[in-house]
């Protein structure tokens, strides 16, 4: 059973997650959940269905909430479409 405080990170990664989809072309990112404090980030190439990379945290340690922000913002930044027209 998750506490209020796990459900309501696990909705806010989902939700940013969905914003950055929106954002990017060819690629995309799944967040896959257990029910439990435990879920799994997966960076999907969706010509060819590679994974790209994969990222598991725990939803409840401030530490692993504050690298999966990182990795996060890391994609966002790299594969967002605007920074592929710059470049």
């Amino acid at each position: 059973m998750l506490n209020v405080f796990t459900s309501l990170v696990i909705n806010q990664l989902k939700q940013r997650i969905h914003f950055m989809n929106q954002r990017m072309q060819g690629e995309e990112l799944r967040i896959y959940e257990s029910g439990t404090k435990y879920c799994i980030i997966v960076f999907v190439d969706l010509n060819t269905q590679t994974v790209l990379s994969t990222w598991a945290l725990n939803a409840s340690a401030k530490r692993d909430l504050c690298v999966t922000k990182a990795f996060l913002s890391l994609i966002e930044n790299t594969r967002s479409q605007q920074s592929l027209l710059a470049a």
